[in-house]
C-alpha cells in the first residue's frame, strides 16, 4: 500500500492518521467496503426498487447482468454479490452527505485484483447522474479539453481497467465512475499469527500441527484458587494460569510474577505493549519477533468442571470466547450452564486485546486511529494464548494430570482427546481465527456470530448510542473521515478477526492447521451482532443453512437462501442430520432487523442472548462439538425460542 499522510482521516485535533501501519499491507480487506460519493443518488430509481425495498432485500440484483454497480473479481471473472446502502447514520443524514457504501456479500480473495464500476445511477427524479468531468475524461471524452484534477499519467491504468470491464461485458461509455483494487494476500494477513503459533508450538516439540496429534511437551502451568461446587451444574471450578510465549514488546513492562511470566492483566491495562519486528520500518511481511526480556506472559484460565464429569464419564473440555470487552469469569456465567449439564467443561481465556483489560488503549484509539495497529497485534497474541490453554488441557501431562481436575482416586475429569471452542458475540466474532489457527480445536460454535467490524459496527447498539461510538464519532466529527475510518479499522482489524481468516477456516485451513467445522448459532434481529455479517461469515465457511430455522417471510429477503446451500432431506422428508458447518437461526418474534446501516430498535428487546438459552439448541450444540453432526433438534419447525419478544412468536403467552 502506498497511502498518503495528506489523504488520510483527521480527527478533532487536526492530527491526520499516520498512515505508516497500514502501508506494510499488500492489499485492501478481505471485507473491503466500497466508498463513493454520488450526489443526489437514489438507489430505489437505480434499482427499482420499491420506496422502502433495499438492494440487500433483493441480493441477486447485484448479479444481474444490467446492475448499475458491478463489483466483480477481475482475476476470474466471477461477479461477486453485494449490499449498496446510503449512509444512513443520523449524522449523515443531518450533514446531507450520505456517501454511497457497497458492502460484499462474499469475502474477497487475499491477492485478488477487483474492480468496481457504477453506471446508469438515477437521483430521485429518475434522471441519470452524469459523470464528474474528470473521470469523464478518463473514460474518453476529451470534448471540453483537459478538466482540473486529471492526471495524464493515470490513462493507462484507466484503460487497463475499461478493457478489463470489456470483457465482463461492462461497457465504458455508460460509467458513472470505476476504480479497481487488490485485496491483502492471505500471508500478509494471517501470516504473523500463524508464525507465532508456528515458533510457540516448535518450543513445546511440536512442529506438525495439522496431524492431529498432541506431541512434545505440555506448557507450563500452574494451578491457584479451587471452589467447590460453586452452582447446581459445577462440581469444581480452577483457576490458575498458563506461560505462554511473549511477543509483545513495551519500553517497561510489569515484573515476572511467581510462575516466571509477565501478568497478562497488568499487560494489557498498564502499556502500550505490542509487536516489535526488530527494525523501525518493517516490511510487509516482516514477522513479530519474541521479547526477549520478557519471553513469558502469564496467562490466566479459568475452568469449570461439570457436576455431571466423572471417571467414567470425563467432561469434554471447551475453550470459551467472552463477549465484549469481556472477561474470562463470563465462562462461569449462564452463556455455559446448559453446556456444563451436558458434561462439557468450558474453560474461559481473555481476548488480549479486547478485553476489559484493555479498556483504556481502546479509549486512546478511538481519539487517534494512528494507535489502531496495537489492538489486532494484541488479539493476535491473544489467539496464541488460547492455543497455548488449550494444549493444556489437551495434553496428557497437562492440565488433566493436576489434582485439581482428577477425582479422589486420581482419574481425570477432562477427556484430553476432545477439545473443542465456543465463543458468544466477540468470542463469535473473534473465535473464528482461533478455530482456524488451534491445532487441538478441530470443531467450533460461534454464537450470535458475524465477520467484518466495518459492517457491524454501525449495525450495533454496541456501538450507536453506546460510549466507544459516541467516543469516535466526537473524535472524527467529519461524516466522510468516519466512514474512511471504518474502512482503515477493518484493514488491521483482519488479522485479528474473523474476516481475515474465514477462507481459511474450515475447508481450505491455513499452512501447517487441520481442517475445522463450524457451528453458528444466529439471533434473529440481534441488537449487537448483525445477522447480515452472519451470513457472509457462513458462505465464506461453506456453511449449510438449516432452512427451516425461521418461519416463512421472516427473513428480511425474497431469497433466505442466497449464496447457501441447505440441508439435505431424508426418505421421510424431515430434515437429515449435517456432517460439518452450519448455520442455524433463532428467533424470539423480533421485528425484520432493518437493511441499511443502523441497529435495531423494536419494542422486543435484545435477542441476543437467547439462544445460549435455550435448552434445544444447547442440545444441538453439544451433539455438534462432539460428533461433528447438525441434528435438527426443533423436529422441521422453525426454531422459535422460550422468550416472547414479539406477537409472532408462537411461545408468546
Amino acid at each position: 500500500m502506498d497511502l498518503p499522510l495528506e489523504g488520510m482521516p483527521v480527527n478533532a485535533g487536526g492530527v491526520p492518521v499516520n498512515p505508516s501501519e497500514w502501508n506494510r499491507n499488500d492489499g485492501f480487506s478481505p471485507g473491503a467496503m466500497a466508498i463513493a460519493d454520488v450526489p443526489g443518488l437514489d438507489l430505489q430509481a437505480t434499482f427499482g426498487l420499491p420506496a422502502g425495498v433495499q438492494v440487500l432485500d433483493r441480493p441477486a440484483l447485484s448479479l444481474a447482468p444490467d446492475a448499475p454497480i458491478v463489483l466483480l473479481d477481475l482475476d476470474t471473472g466471477a461477479r461477486v454479490p453485494y449490499l449498496a446502502e446510503l449512509d444512513h447514520h443520523p449524522g449523515a443524514v443531518a450533514a446531507g452527505r450520505q456517501l454511497l457504501l457497497i458492502r460484499p456479500l462474499e469475502v474477497l480473495h487475499g491477492g485478488h485484483r477487483y474492480a468496481v464500476a457504477l453506471r446508469d445511477l438515477k437521483d430521485t427524479a429518475g434522471r441519470t447522474i452524469q459523470a464528474e468531468p474528470v473521470f469523464a475524461w478518463y473514460r474518453g471524452d476529451r470534448a471540453g479539453g483537459l478538466p482540473a484534477g486529471v492526471e495524464p499519467a493515470r490513462t493507462a491504468e484507466f484503460n487497463r481497467l475499461f478493457r478489463d470491464l470489456r470483457k465482463a461485458g461492462v461497457g465504458q461509455r455508460d460509467l458513472y465512475l470505476a476504480w479497481s483494487f487488490t485485496v491483502a494476500s492471505d500471508e500478509n494477513v494471517t501470516g504473523r499469527a500463524v508464525h507465532l503459533r508456528d515458533q510457540a508450538f516448535a518450543s513445546l516439540g511440536d512442529t506438525d500441527l495439522a496431524d492431529g496429534q498432541v506431541d512434545g511437551s505440555a506448557p507450563t502451568f500452574t494451578v491457584g484458587q479451587v471452589v467447590d461446587a460453586p452452582n447446581a451444574t459445577t462440581q469444581r471450578r480452577v483457576s490458575g494460569t498458563v506461560l505462554v510465549p511473549n511477543f509483545l514488546h513495551a519500553p517497561a513492562l510489569p515484573s515476572a510474577g511467581p510462575d516466571g511470566g509477565v501478568p497478562l492483566e497488568a499487560l494489557l491495562f498498564s502499556t502500550n505493549a505490542r509487536f516489535d519486528y526488530g527494525i523501525a520500518e518493517p516490511e510487509p511481511m516482516a514477522l513479530p519477533q519474541r521479547n526477549q526480556t520478557a519471553p513469558w506472559l502469564s496467562v490466566p484460565y479459568v475452568c469449570n468442571l461439570p457436576a455431571a464429569a466423572t471417571a467414567n464419564d470425563p467432561a469434554d473440555p471447551m475453550l470459551y470466547g467472552h463477549g465484549l470487552l469481556g472477561t474470562r469469569t463470563q465462562a462461569n456465567g449462564f452463556s455455559t450452564e446448559l453446556l456444563r449439564a451436558r458434561n462439557i467443561a468450558p474453560c474461559g481465556v481473555d481476548f488480549a486485546g479486547m478485553s476489559q483489560y484493555d479498556t483504556p488503549n481502546v479509549a486512546l484509539i478511538l481519539q487517534d486511529l494512528s494507535r489502531f495497529g496495537l489492538m489486532p497485534d494484541r488479539i493476535q497474541q491473544g489467539f496464541l494464548n488460547f492455543q497455548f490453554v488449550g494444549r493444556a488441557l489437551s495434553h496428557p501431562d497437562g492440565l488433566a494430570s493436576h489434582t485439581a481436575f482428577q477425582d479422589a482416586s486420581g482419574a481425570p475429569l477432562i477427556d484430553v482427546d476432545t477439545l473443542s471452542y465456543t465463543g458468544i458475540s466477540q468470542g463469535g466474532i473473534l473465535g473464528g481465527p482461533v478455530v482456524a489457527l488451534s491445532p487441538d480445536v478441530t470443531r467450533g460454535v460461534l454464537g450470535v456470530p458475524g465477520i467484518n467490524y466495518s459492517t457491524l459496527l454501525n449495525r450495533s447498539v454496541d456501538w450507536e448510542g453506546a460510549a466507544v461510538g459516541g467516543l469516535y464519532n466526537r473524535s472524527y466529527p467529519d461524516v466522510v473521515d468516519r466512514q474512511l475510518g471504518y474502512v482503515l479499522m477493518q484493514m488491521l482489524w483482519d488479522r485479528g478477526e474473523g474476516s481475515g481468516y474465514a477462507l481459511r477456516t474450515t475447508t481450505n485451513p491455513l499452512p501447517n492447521s487441520p481442517p475445522n467445522e463450524v457451528l453458528l448459532h444466529v439471533a434473529f434481529g440481534d441488537y449487537q451482532v448483525a445477522n447480515v455479517a452472519a451470513e457472509v461469515q457462513a458462505r465464506a465457511y461453506g456453511a449449510r443453512l438449516l432452512q427451516t430455522s425461521l418461519a416463512e417471510g421472516r427473513h428480511w429477503s425474497n431469497d433466505p437462501a442466497f449464496g447457501l446451500s441447505v440441508f439435505d432431506r431424508a426418505a421421510d422428508g424431515s430434515i437429515a442430520p449435517h456432517a460439518g458447518s452450519a448455520i442455524v437461526y433463532f428467533d424470539s418474534g423480533n421485528d425484520t432487523p432493518p437493511s441499511v446501516n443502523l441497529p435495531p430498535g423494536d419494542a422486543g428487546g435484545d435477542p441476543h442472548s437467547d439462544p445460549r438459552r435455550d435448552e434445544r439448541g444447547a442440545d444441538q450444540r453439544a451433539t455438534f462439538l462432539r460428533d461433528g453432526v447438525v441434528v435438527d433438534t426443533f423436529d422441521g419447525e422453525p426454531y422459535w425460542t422460550q422468550t416472547c419478544r414479539g406477537p409472532l412468536n408462537p411461545n408468546c403467552p
